[in-house]
């Protein structure tokens, strides 16, 4: 049988301390273990898991294999804090105010390997935290060298806290056109110099190309050949970023729609050449080339499919608006999980011809046909509404239509205005589907559809 997720953390920390030739007791491998594990499995996680430490460690490199175990184990907004034994490590170094954690005014010179987190992550003390500008990644490799100082060399710790930096993402070059890993290869030069780590100059730039490796190996979803498992990766994203959509079932469709608005927002402003790095010849031109054509494949169809989500979940809301108010998903569209035996919104929508843009052996209409690689906790793996709009409209039309549904979402048309803007066929298509599962609002909305008929 295999082993559980607590015994193959043990398991990757012993090896990596032994590949450093490191001698710890089983107790503290124990502890280290339930540690991470414990702060891996804070309920809301759904990506950031064990899972993920596995898929990303190389168990043949200890530096990029403890970089694995820690570079996650604080995710402050989505875990609502930190476990109790985190919080003892970590708050003599930190500050709240006002809702944000601020790094404390300690001394320099006070604690070094504190100063020497700082100077590979570029903080200051005192310094405001952000959740988008290292915050987590920087509290994890605090806690990385206060429970690891006893035990590894500084000149390990280093390379370490390399692997953890490097993971903060899509950060394209500098003012001065410096790639960021040139840029911490200078840090690395300054802390090497600063505190007499007597690293050579190969042996950073080899922590360098590590740094790289591990950073592109926690992203490489995006330079996946198949989209619908970079698009899995994303749907597993949205219940750790919105608590709402972790209530099977119960979640309304307005909660649905600020999670889809805020990733396709997201992505609609991710510039795909910032998702990988490259150091030298790590990774080498030719496949550095191929995982930054990938990354804008995906990001392109994710964006498109996420702008056909959006406005089908916008034509729902607003529906629900007119007839008495949000609601959950659920009610408008049935059974949100596949196998469930109840009723489902795709029974109630028409066959019809293909829009003559539409082509059907393109990967967004696979998507929207057949689904993302894998089921989600909280939703249906296909679109069926998604799939129906894009059918009759395609994409050039919808996305003209999605302006109109995003102008609704900022208050500055009601959900009548936006109503009367789409295609009557479209709109009492949809009013009637939800009207055989919405029961509640069935008269209701049989009345709408049957007003816009013939308009």
């Amino acid at each position: 049988m295999a082993p559980g997720t607590i015994q193959k953390t043990i398991s990757l920390f012993r090896d990596a301390f032994d590949g450093l030739g490191v001698d710890i007791s089983l107790l503290r491998l124990e502890a280290l273990g339930i540690m991470v594990h414990e702060a891996m499995t804070v309920q809301g996680r759904s990506f950031h898991t064990p899972e993920h430490i596995f898929n990303l460690a190389d168990a043949t490199n200890p530096v990029q294999a403890l970089a694995a175990l820690f570079h996650d184990v604080v995710y402050y907004e989505i875990d609502q804090g930190f476990i109790p034994e985190i919080e003892r490590v970590l708050m003599p170094y930190i500050d709240e105010v006002e809702e944000h954690l601020q790094l404390a005014a300690i001394p320099a010179g006070t604690d070094q390997l504190f100063d020497v987190v700082l100077r590979v992550f570029d903080f200051r003390a005192g310094q405001r935290l952000s959740p988008t500008g290292g915050q987590n990644e920087f509290l994890s490799t605090l806690l990385m060298v206060q429970k690891l100082k006893d035990t590894v060399k500084p000149r390990d710790l280093v390379k370490i806290m390399a692997c953890i930096e490097a993971t903060i993402p899509f950060r394209g070059p500098n003012a001065q056109g410096e790639s960021h890993p040139m840029v911490l290869e200078r840090r690395l030069q300054q802390v090497n110099a600063h505190h007499s780590l007597r690293l050579t100059d190969d042996e950073i730039r080899q922590a360098v190309k590590w740094a790289v490796a591990f950073s592109n190996r926690d992203v490489e979803n995006f330079s996946e050949r198949d989209t619908g498992r970079f698009l899995d990766n994303t749907w597993k994203l949205l219940p750790e970023t919105n608590a709402s959509l972790r209530l099977h079932g119960i979640y309304t469709i307005g909660s649905y729609r600020k999670a889809l608005q805020k990733m396709e927002a997201f992505l609609g402003h991710l510039d795909p050449d910032t998702v990988f790095n490259q150091y030298m010849d790590e990774p080498p031109p030719g496949e550095y080339e191929r995982m930054v054509a990938l990354a804008h494949r995906n990001v392109q169809t994710a964006r498109q499919y996420l702008g056909l989500k959006l406005l089908a979940i916008g034509i729902l809301e607003a529906l629900a608006v007119i007839t008495g108010g949000d609601a959950p998903v659920a009610l408008f569209m049935g059974a949100l999980r596949e196998g469930e035996d109840s009723q489902k919104m795709e029974e109630y929508l028409p066959d019809f011809p293909v829009a003559s843009s539409v082509d059907e052996s393109s990967t967004l209409f696979g998507l929207l046909a057949f689904g993302r690689a894998s089921a989600s906790s909280f939703d249906l793996q296909n679109s069926p509404l998604s799939l129906y709009i894009f059918r009759l409209l395609g994409w050039e039309r919808a996305r003209g239509l999605l302006s109109h549904a995003k102008a609704m979402f900022h208050g500055d048309v009601d959900a009548w205005t936006f109503l009367d803007l789409l295609p009557s066929e479209l709109v009492t298509t949809v009013a009637n589907a939800c009207a055989e599962l919405a029961t509640t609002r069935r008269a209701a909305l049989r009345t709408y559809a049957e007003s816009r008929r013939y308009v």
